[in-house]
């Protein structure tokens, strides 16, 4: 008896996943995928912000960068200076990103179905193909509306 209701529970605790993850919309998807896109803007966006900080420099630190960032080369102390303003800008707007990226989950998706959808995204094959599909469709719009503007 104890066997049948563990696997009675057990079956329908996955019952109920199972339908949790069914009932992820559209419209979530959507609106997931935005918060999402959003944040590999920011990505993009503060790779272009260090690097053209970067090409503004000095040549002779501009071309140790790499070298310097990794701690692959000893550096003298305008360089420990630069790599310290590289860092701080990347941490300043990566704090003010979480922030804003955390507001924007808030006032988009909300905390409880950014988690459900994120999870649904990750177990179910089906909703991960959704969320594919809808992804691709919103990069495609970008690449439209980047091409009508002459981008």
């Amino acid at each position: 008896m104890k066997v049948f209701l563990s696997l009675l529970f057990v079956s329908v605790f996955s019952l109920s996943a199972v339908q949790a993850q069914d009932e992820v919309s559209d419209q979530q998807l959507y609106k997931f995928a935005i918060v999402e896109e959003t944040k590999q803007l920011f990505a993009t966006e503060l790779s272009a912000q260090i690097t053209d900080y970067v090409e503004k420099q000095d040549p002779a630190i501009k071309n140790r960068y790499n070298a310097l960032a990794g701690g692959e080369t000893p550096a003298n102390d305008s360089e420990k200076q630069f790599i310290e303003k590289v860092q701080s800008m990347e941490s300043d707007r990566k704090t003010e990103f979480t922030d804003a990226y955390k507001t924007l989950i808030k006032r988009v998706l909300g905390a409880k179905d950014y988690s459900t959808v994120k999870k649904a995204i990750a177990s179910d094959a089906r909703v991960r193909s959704r969320y594919s599909e809808i992804v691709e469709s919103i990069r495609a719009s970008k690449s439209d509306a980047s091409a009508s503007a002459g981008e």
